[in-house]
């Protein structure tokens, strides 16, 4: 499966419901926009994952040709807490695990909430890991 894709979403809806990632994500509260620019096939894929009491209650992908109107598209700060964007290789190397967070600052541009994103960063940590054990093919 590739990196934001309908397939990997599905597969993640399915698994949130194990005791593990239950756990992982217990008190998340957040609605995130996740972006990844210059994916292979030369797409943008774009990742809305609202997450209520560590649930995810709505998932849903977005793909479109790059460069594409994901990557400039206003954060609706009425619907959502943050948006991140990343080029693709950096955020592989993140959700794998290659890299940190921190290291990658000057690569990611994140718009919305910082303070109650910064208050839920183990929860979102966990998502990112939970994301990086999925069977990802990761050059896609």
């Amino acid at each position: 499966m590739r990196l934001i894709s309908q397939e990997m979403v599905d597969e993640m809806v399915k698994r949130a419901e194990e005791p593990e990632a239950r756990a992982a994500f217990k008190g998340l509260n957040i609605a995130l926009l996740l972006v990844a620019t210059g994916c292979p096939e030369n797409e943008d894929r774009q990742v809305k994952l609202i997450i209520k009491e560590g649930k995810l209650l709505d998932v849903e992908v977005i793909i479109k040709s790059a460069p594409s109107d994901l990557r400039t598209e206003p954060l609706d700060k009425s619907q959502f807490d943050a948006k991140v964007l990343a080029p693709f290789k950096k955020l592989t190397d993140i959700v794998q695990g290659k890299v940190s967070m921190i290291s990658s600052i000057g690569y990611l541009k994140i718009d919305g909430d910082l303070p109650k994103l910064m208050k839920q960063v183990n929860g979102f940590m966990a998502l990112l890991k939970f994301m990086g054990s999925l069977p990802i093919e990761w050059g896609s």
